[in-house]
């Protein structure tokens, strides 16, 4: 082999072994990561990175070969307290509120439903002048010339008819003027109020003196009233309503300074022997307007559970 052939194999040999060695620095010697982050391959070191901040929360566990996005954890705060909503008041009727207030008061033979009928059955017939009352009176008679000084009977009988306790087919007019006293019209008084159905009781008292709180009158009662020695009429009339004081109250006719009138008023006060009808009605002062109760008067009540 030449001399010059030698030269040129020497100078692949070196070559070769330059990049041998270059090779086998590359797998051997990997870069080599510092405790913050750097690398020191070939001496090069990386500025190191800041320290990453503890994390005391627990890992979280993967659910899916995606990264799901976090649920997000909200801060329970106070439930406010439920709105009541507003329910609807039944609004109370007149009597009802008479009721509530003391001023009706369920007592007596007569079902609560029963004297509230009759309350309000008693209502329709008030006449508070005397025009209105002559009128009332008239249309009750069903005749043309009735006045309402002598309508006290028909009256009585029409409101405990409009009132359901007694037969619609009666005819009030059949109790114009009528006397007790007078056989014929104890009989058709009778055929009214029966006795297996009403006790029939009469006090002979007068009536400004009757003790009112041993025997007091009662819702539904019907009531003869005698005139006697300084008495200038006899009247009827129907309780309508008692209050939690004991008082006694009737629609019914009577006279005034501005003449006869329907309308409800007290009949007497049991703690009040001045009050009332009953008691103005035995008065010498107020004689001019009638002037009866001095022979008594007369009672005939509905009998328990009829």
């Amino acid at each position: 082999m030449r001399s010059e052939d030698l030269k040129y194999l020497g100078y692949g040999l070196g070559i070769g072994a330059l990049f041998a060695s270059l090779f086998f620095a590359v797998i051997f010697f990997k870069p080599q990561f510092n405790a913050f982050g750097g690398n020191s391959l070939f001496g090069v070191k990386s500025t190191p990175s800041p320290a990453p901040a503890l994390n005391t929360q627990p890992a979280p566990t993967a659910t899916a070969a995606n990264t799901s996005t976090p649920t997000p954890t909200f801060t329970p705060t106070q439930i406010p307290s439920p709105t009541l909503t507003p329910t609807a008041t039944a609004t109370l009727t007149q009597t009802e509120m008479l009721m509530a207030n003391g001023e009706i008061v369920i007592m007596g033979p007569l079902t609560a439903d029963q004297q509230i009928r009759l309350y309000e059955a008693s209502l329709t017939f008030l006449a508070p002048t005397y025009e209105l009352s002559k009128q009332m009176s008239v249309a009750i008679n069903n005749a043309r010339f009735s006045d309402p000084s002598t309508t006290c009977g028909p009256l009585s009988i029409a409101i405990l008819q409009k009132a359901g306790l007694l037969s619609a087919d009666l005819v009030p007019h059949d109790f114009f003027l009528i006397n007790p006293d007078l056989g014929v019209d104890r009989a058709v008084i009778r055929s009214v109020f029966p006795p297996e159905k009403y006790s029939d009781t009469r006090f002979k008292v007068r009536i400004d003196q009757a003790d009112w709180e041993a025997n007091p009158l009662l819702p539904g009662d019907f009531v003869y009233i005698y005139s006697g020695t300084g008495g200038n009429f006899e009247h009827m009339l129907v309780v309508n309503r008692v209050d939690s004081q004991g008082r006694a109250y009737s629609v019914n006719n009577y006279n005034t300074e501005q003449g006869f009138v329907i309308n409800e008023a007290m009949l007497y006060d049991p703690s009040d022997p001045n009050a009332g009808l009953f008691s103005k009605w035995t008065e010498k002062q107020f004689a001019k307007l009638g002037s009866t109760g001095y022979a008594g008067f007369e009672v005939w009540r509905l009998m328990e559970n009829q």
